[in-house]
């Protein structure tokens, strides 16, 4: 799954130890450190999440969980405006996750990642969060695709109450002619980056990743959605504009994913 990154992974490690120039002069080291993942911190767990989302409907959140693959950092951003041509950042990886989980975005309890991340103490200015639980690079992998997003609640504007639905995969569904045809490879599907950060991990402490459920919604019209039943139903495709815009929204790297260091875990 992680051929590439874990090549620059093992080169950082060997140079960190190898040679103190590598990772500077001013006391920087690998170390192990916990990384916990959670929903907003005014969500409650066990509790319904309700908000204001877009064209004037009111949603409410009644299962939210989203599947998280694993936790880059890296110590550059990529220079604004520049093309992105691969799914790797520029510069050094300073710290990983590697074992994932799924995150119930309804609770702001942190939740724990099911072995410790490796890093350096050198600054991460940007951050990946990897959608995926088989190889980055393959798209029919794992088979069955891997349920990356799944939603359950209902949506109310003007007395007309949508109970809906949504889970969302990211395989050889979201793969297009352009792609067999050298356009973009599925990893950058499956990537969300850069995120931007400003962090050091340490030996004491924890790398928490916050992900708002209510930045899914933006500019999603509820009124488009089909009906399945007694469901309105999103789509696992891009053949309508709230299933398009949930997984567009979901694949940004802006507020709805944030990295913080925290000292101590509540």
């Amino acid at each position: 799954m992680r051929a590439r990154f874990v090549s620059l992974w093992l080169s950082l490690l060997a140079c960190s130890l190898l040679s103190p120039a590598c990772v500077g002069t001013t006391g920087d080291q690998v170390v192990d450190f916990d990384a916990v993942a959670s929903g907003p911190a005014d969500a409650t767990a066990g509790q319904p999440l309700s908000f204001e989302g877009s064209r004037g409907w009111q949603v409410t959140l009644t299962h939210a969980s989203l599947h998280v693959g694993a936790l880059y950092l890296a110590d550059a951003m990529p220079v604004s405006g520049a093309q992105a041509t691969s799914c790797i950042l520029p510069g050094s990886y300073v710290a990983q996750v590697v074992q994932g989980r799924e995150i119930d975005l309804l609770s702001s309890e942190p939740q724990a990642f099911p072995t410790p991340g490796q890093g350096t103490t050198l600054e991460a200015r940007a951050g990946q969060v990897w959608l995926t639980s088989g190889d980055v690079n393959l798209a029919n992998s794992p088979t069955p695709a891997t349920v990356i997003l799944d939603l359950l609640g209902s949506a109310e504007r003007a007395g007309e109450l949508r109970p809906f639905q949504a889970k969302l995969t990211i395989a050889s569904n979201r793969v297009n002619s352009s792609d067999v045809a050298g356009g973009s490879p599925i990893c950058k599907e499956r990537i969300v980056s850069p995120i931007p950060t400003s962090i050091r991990v340490a030996s004491a402490g924890a790398l928490w990743l916050r992900v708002d459920p209510r930045l899914l919604f933006t500019n999603v019209d509820f009124g488009a959605l089909e009906a399945q039943g007694d469901l309105f139903v999103f789509k696992d495709d891009s053949s309508d504009q709230p299933s398009a815009n949930l997984y567009n929204n979901l694949k940004q790297a802006g507020p709805l994913y944030d990295f913080s260091w925290v000292e101590r875990l509540p």
